[in-house]
């Protein structure tokens, strides 16, 4: 059981920094759209002027939501094989150098 701990552990801290950052702002924009598509069937509902039919206006609404949902499978995706890349080889880790410290 200590050994599981240790591997999930022992990750390049720059690499996994990052595939956190990406994530974070692939998140951002797939909200965004979500708020878009949301105002987007509002107005429709709500009833609001705007020179959009009432279709378009749900099917846009609906399609921009779509596609954000679509997109936070993908972020989920692309953070856990970011992350994954990000993991140490087992030999680096267990004995705790490198090929470049050792002076070969």
């Amino acid at each position: 059981m200590n050994d599981e701990k240790q591997d999930r552990l022992e990750y390049d801290v720059q690499r996994r920094a990052k595939a956190g950052t990406s994530a974070t702002l692939r998140a951002v924009v797939a909200l965004y759209v979500i708020y878009m598509g949301c105002r987007l069937i509002r107005s429709a509902v709500t009833g609001e002027e705007s020179t959009m039919s009432l279709g378009l206006r749900w099917g846009f609404g609906i399609g921009m939501i779509a596609f954000a949902l679509g997109f936070g499978v993908y972020i989920w995706r692309r953070w856990r094989a970011d992350v994954a890349t990000a993991r140490l080889p087992k030999e680096e880790t267990e004995r705790g150098d490198s090929p470049e410290d050792s002076g070969e």
